[in-house]
């Protein structure tokens, strides 16, 4: 039988931190792209391209927030025997 119980105060905090540095990254990526627009743009420094950046970062926070969600998941879980 598993019930899920409240995480402790300490620990909903660190997941908070962590979700919230996961938005953050993801809103500076949309502002990264939105600032590239459609039109070609010189590359960046070092042959970087910012859009292909901002894609990357927000598609790593999107699956960031998936793992967050699985570990919260599993740290709420209490199992009697």
């Amino acid at each position: 039988m598993k019930h899920t119980r409240p995480l402790s105060p300490a620990m909903e905090s660190l997941f908070q931190r962590i979700e919230h540095a996961l938005n953050s990254a993801e809103g500076m990526a949309i502002l990264i792209g939105e600032q590239y627009g459609p039109e070609p743009k010189p590359p960046a420094p070092m042959g970087y391209d910012a859009r292909q950046i901002a894609n990357a970062m927000v598609m790593l926070s999107q699956h960031g927030r998936c793992l967050l969600q699985k570990l919260r998941a599993e740290a709420e879980k209490v199992t009697y025997h």
